[in-house]
């Protein structure tokens, strides 16, 4: 699992409004232990549920179709580049 750096999430992130209006330290390690832990605990449970949808099996099922149809495209993509190079390449090696 990640390591999540609280003190970056709570002085990069926090909009100061929020900190200003629970009149909480606008530095994390400033905050009391119960502060402190409240934040690391709702931070890490934010990361698990933003992992857990992200791993959610038809999210998957969907990205793994997505994927799919793009690697068909691209391919059908690359043989028409390819197609109209060698029509160029034919082309100059004919002097037309």
């Amino acid at each position: 699992m990640t390591t999540v750096n609280f003190q970056q999430v709570y002085e990069d992130e926090l909009t100061p409004a929020t900190s200003e209006a629970l009149e909480w330290q606008e530095r994390f390690y400033d905050l009391s232990t119960e502060q402190r832990r409240l934040v690391e605990e709702l931070v890490e449970i934010g990361y698990r549920q933003a992992v857990q949808d992200a791993l959610d099996p038809a999210v998957l099922d969907d990205t793994a179709s997505l994927a799919g149809e793009m690697a068909s495209q691209l391919n059908s993509f690359a043989q028409v580049l390819q197609s109209y190079l060698n029509h160029t390449q034919d082309d100059e090696n004919t002097g037309a």
